[in-house]
């Protein structure tokens, strides 16, 4: 079973951004990924997943059409009234970041949430899909564009059945994302 939503986000953000430390987040700051597959592998936010460290490591493959600007990882084990939860999120633009619209993300997050849902059968996931506008100031840019916030948990009623199901979550969003038929969403002309 899968609950997806979309929605917009009006706040934004900036990229790069500087690392955040407070008694939430533990956020390293922004890395350019972007052909350092090398890089990829050793972030410290996907720490304890496969899945996401093979996610990050397959964005940031030179010539890949989408890049990370953010990922971040966490678990909360049951008390008497919810079931362990395993989540997170990966944020993605288009590596055509100048050239893309809302609607391209758009497209693209109904494509991902249409393929997440004929794998999810035998699993409790959620995923919210958030179109966030980023102030993108590298590569000699500095305009508001778009990506795509991806906040995705798993249920389960222990903790290691909670993280193999956020781990085949985080599998099946990795291979929706570089589905032919999805990225060709992000190749047509706007």
């Amino acid at each position: 079973m899968l609950e997806t939503e979309l929605e917009m986000d009006q706040e934004g953000m900036t990229v790069p951004y500087p690392p955040l430390f407070d008694h939430i987040r533990r956020n390293h700051g922004f890395t350019d990924l972007r052909g350092r597959p090398d890089l990829a592998a050793g972030i410290v936010e996907s720490a304890g997943s496969r899945a996401m460290t093979d996610l990050l490591v397959a964005l940031a493959r030179p010539g890949s059409k989408l890049f990370t600007v953010g990922c971040d990882l966490g678990i909360k084990e049951s008390d008497d009234e919810a079931p362990n939860t395993a989540g997170g999120y990966i944020q993605i633009m288009s590596s055509e970041y100048a050239r893309r619209t809302p609607d391209d993300y758009a497209r693209f997050a109904q494509a991902v949430a249409e393929m997440l849902k004929a794998k999810s059968e035998d699993e409790d996931w959620e995923v919210r899909f958030i179109l966030r506008p980023v102030r993108f100031k590298l590569d000699n840019f500095s305009e508001m564009t778009g990506s795509l916030w991806i906040w995705f948990h798993a249920f389960a009623d222990t903790k290691h059945k909670t993280l193999i199901s956020r781990e085949n979550l985080i599998g099946e969003i990795k291979r929706a994302f570089f589905d032919d038929s999805n990225l060709v969403l992000f190749e047509k002309e706007i």
